[in-house]
């Protein structure tokens, strides 16, 4: 056979072979394209044979262009399988880089794992400070510490709705005489927010300028504020100076946040109302007798363990039964209710307040004995007295009178201090004294009186 008529042989079957591996290629991808080119090159191969015979292996420049046709089939096969999107996209992303989808997955597992662990840090916090008598100043700095650690919050300042319409107090205010700065429910970007409901973020450009204008009139920095719900109502508001995470990417785990920390105010809110109504007088707030006598004798335990003095003031409010026989039942509880606000702001945190019946309260002074139990007292009752003394509002004469009694330099248990105190008491009101306490002796305390 010629050499021309050999090499026709050669490229007739070859040519629309090897277009059909290269659609082939690009349909099943690079390594498949592969494996097709070799198979359509033995293909190739077998139908030259049939064709020519041996004789195609004598001459050299035609072995050549075999294994050269043999090598291009195969070659085409994995060439037409190399998408050339892919390739440009391999191009041009950096070495290293995550892709887009990637992540979003990795941010949005951040995120939950963020949730997550802020959902078991407000489940241990609330099993430690669920039996506090005021737990609104730690949840003030739980909420800091969260929105900090969730969202790199900074300046943050939580505030509780006073009443419908009415101003907005410092979450962590727990007393109400000091001064500190509150807001207006009804003005400004605060007031937009706690009247509709609705989130501030700065940077948002949905939120229009009239919104922003009123943010900018804000005195004091501020990156986001949002109100705390519970059900249709809001109960609160929080905000923030800072956010060291960008709005833009980060919005989903905002507005879980809002959510999340509305669900535990609102959490907070049920259980202190539940342990209020179990432990809690209703009219002055203080612990019941026996809630009293429970958590007074933890209080006494602990300062015995640590060396520490105590004293227990029994406070009586004279004269008290005869508003309530007139048939003033509100002004009597009003009464009571004053003076249990002057007393829980006189004492410490670690003191412990409780009603013993109608006209006496009991009082726990951790770390004080006997005569520094008496000047507190004494300043206490200077307060005590100014109140109950206004007859034309009370509509008689109340005359308070404190029994004290310190455990000095033995440990009484506490129903032995609260008989002493209620002894002092007693001495107090057959003396016409204010104060009767364990150091005087009794004709000290008569003399004094006269």
């Amino acid at each position: 056979m010629r050499t021309t008529d050999l090499i026709m042989t050669l490229l007739l079957p070859w040519f629309p072979i090897i277009l059909g591996v290269g659609v082939g290629g690009r349909l099943l991808g690079k390594t498949r394209g592969f494996g097709l080119g070799m198979l359509c090159a033995v293909f190739w191969m077998f139908l030259v044979h049939a064709s020519v015979g041996p004789v195609i292996w004598g001459d050299p420049w035609t072995v050549m262009a075999t294994l050269a046709g043999l090598a291009a089939i195969v070659a085409m096969g994995g060439w037409a399988g190399q998408s050339p999107e892919k390739e440009a996209a391999a191009e041009l992303e950096p070495v290293g880089a995550e892709s887009l989808p990637n992540r979003q997955a990795n941010e949005r597992d951040d995120h939950c794992e963020r949730i997550s662990t802020a959902i078991d840090r407000f489940e241990e916090w609330l099993e430690n400070h669920s039996a506090h008598g005021d737990p609104w100043p730690a949840f003030d700095e739980f909420i800091r510490m969260t929105l900090g650690d969730c969202c790199g919050a900074t300046h943050v300042k939580p505030y509780r709705l006073v009443d419908e319409g009415g101003e907005l107090k410092p979450l962590g205010e727990s007393d109400p005489s000091t001064e500190a700065k509150h807001l207006s429910a009804r003005k400004g970007i605060v007031g937009h927010v706690v009247t509709t409901g609705r989130c501030y973020l700065a940077g948002d450009t949905t939120q229009g300028e009239l919104i922003t204008q009123l943010a900018e009139e804000w005195q004091e920095p501020m990156a986001w504020c949002f109100a705390v719900r519970e059900g249709p109502h809001k109960i609160g508001v929080v905000i923030a100076g800072q956010l060291n995470v960008a709005p833009e990417g980060s919005r989903s785990l905002l507005r879980a946040m809002e959510r999340l920390i509305s669900r535990f105010w609102c959490a907070l809110r049920e259980t202190h109302r539940r342990r209020a109504a179990a432990h809690d007088d209703p009219i002055s707030g203080a612990y019941i007798r026996e809630a009293f006598f429970r958590t007074a004798d933890q209080s006494l335990r602990e300062s015995y363990r640590q060396g520490e003095p105590v004293a227990l003031a029994v406070v009586a409010l004279e004269k008290l039964r005869e508003i309530n026989d007139s048939g003033h039942w509100e002004v009597a509880d009003e009464l009571v209710r004053e003076v249990s606000g002057i007393l829980r702001r006189k004492i410490r945190v670690d003191d412990q307040l409780g009603r013993f019946d109608g006209s006496r309260f009991m009082i726990l002074l951790r770390r004080v004995d006997s005569e520094l139990a008496s000047l507190i007292i004494a300043q206490i009752m200077s307060q005590l007295t100014e109140l109950c003394a206004n007859t034309k509002r009370w509509g008689a004469s109340v005359v308070v009178r404190c029994g004290v009694a310190g455990s000095g330099t033995a440990s009484p248990d506490l129903r032995t201090l609260v008989s002493k105190a209620l002894t002092q008491c007693r001495r107090a009101r057959m003396g016409d004294a204010q104060v009767a306490s364990d150091l005087q002796a009794s004709g000290e305390l008569i003399e004094a009186t006269l």
